[in-house]
């Protein structure tokens, strides 16, 4: 008699053995269906303890992290605002004033030297020797724009009744803030510098993009959200030999970016949303030109560079917000310039309730 092969898969088992513990990993098994795989999995994980929920995934269809990922799980040196005591321990550094020594970060944009927590308004701003002025002057006006927008994502997690929803928003905007600060930190900012620019600069210092000051009701903020994330992926790309950091900002901004665009795709396709979500998304991306309209180097080739460079990142970002699932860009052909002192009341909002949480928390209240 022939043999007749058994296709067999490998299959991840998870069980959960009462509603106060965890579902857990507990092994995995061989079987040829998944309906098998199931029954195979309750008689083998479940003989001994009464199971309150058992999930059984086939291994090739689950998505894992691999030894090149881990930058991107460190979450201690990616967003140590997440870690405990960090508020303490940043108010201590700002205390400590110019006298305390800066960190070099550990990769840069360019060669040598920390911002000192003692440049002025116009130091701090400046970019390290050796680093591409036009990619630096891009990378700094992204930042103000992920700053702006990481505090308006932060706003909006109480609008939620969906759970899951509201986590999601708040972990990009976490992360917006925590690219905003790595940015900084690549050109060479400390931690005190950084805090400096963020809170001490006026807003007729800020060179956001027109978009922030768009960043109202939900459709508006969805189309801001997609505009911005699309821009830091194009320059992230066009930045990648600058090292792991930038790397682990592309990556994630990509997350960012498919999130919403499926948000796109349903207020576009929604009756009840189409024709506001249509508005906004025509308004936004109109005035999304300056993304990558940063002010260029101040000699006559450092601007023929910037054009270069602005003009190619600006048709990379038309085509990907184009085909980001929105009822239909308006982004300029080419790119326009940023204006000091932008933003409105989006960014006068942002500043006053950021300067408010710093300087009115109590000694004691992480202690």
């Amino acid at each position: 008699m022939p043999h007749v092969p058994v296709d067999t898969d490998v299959y991840e088992v998870f069980a959960q053995t009462g509603a106060g513990s965890a579902l857990s990993h507990v092994g995995s098994i061989v079987a040829p269906r998944r309906e098998a795989a199931w029954h195979l999995a309750k008689e083998t994980y479940g003989r001994r303890d009464d199971l309150s929920r058992l999930w059984v995934v086939r291994r090739t269809d689950m998505i894992v992290s691999s030894a090149g990922d881990r930058t991107l799980l460190a979450a201690k040196t990616r967003m140590p605002h997440r870690q405990p005591r960090f508020p303490t321990t940043r108010r201590r550094d700002r205390s400590d004033g110019p006298d305390t020594p800066a960190t070099a970060p550990d990769t840069a944009i360019a060669g040598a030297g920390t911002q000192s927590s003692a440049a002025g308004p116009g130091e701090a701003g400046s970019a390290r020797a050796g680093a591409d002025p036009v990619l630096s002057g891009l990378w700094r006006a992204l930042a103000d724009d992920l700053f702006v927008l990481g505090n308006r994502l932060g706003e909006r997690i109480v609008d939620y009744i969906d759970l899951e929803e509201s986590l999601a928003v708040g972990s990009i905007g976490q992360e917006a803030l925590a690219h905003a600060e790595t940015v900084l930190a690549l050109h060479g900012f400390d931690e005190a510098a950084a805090d400096a620019h963020f809170f001490d600069r006026p807003q007729s210092r800020w060179q956001v993009s027109r978009v922030t000051g768009l960043l109202g009701d939900w459709p508006s903020t969805v189309a801001c959200a997609l505009v911005v994330s699309a821009a830091v992926t194009v320059l992230a790309e066009e930045s990648a030999a600058y090292g792991p950091a930038i790397a682990a900002v592309r990556d994630e901004q990509l997350v960012h970016l498919d999130h919403w665009r499926r948000w796109a795709r349903a207020l576009a396709a929604w009756p009840e949303t189409r024709e506001e979500f249509a508005r906004a998304y025509a308004e936004v991306t109109h005035h999304a030109g300056d993304l990558f309209g940063a002010a260029p180097d101040d000699t006559p080739a450092g601007a023929a560079d910037a054009s270069a460079t602005a003009a190619r990142l600006h048709a990379r970002l038309a085509a990907l917000v184009g085909d980001s699932g929105g009822p239909g860009s308006r982004l300029p052909h080419q790119p326009v310039p940023r204006e000091a002192g932008g933003g409105g009341s989006v960014l006068a909002r942002c500043l006053a309730r950021g300067s408010l949480v710093r300087e009115h928390y109590a000694p004691e209240v992480f202690l």
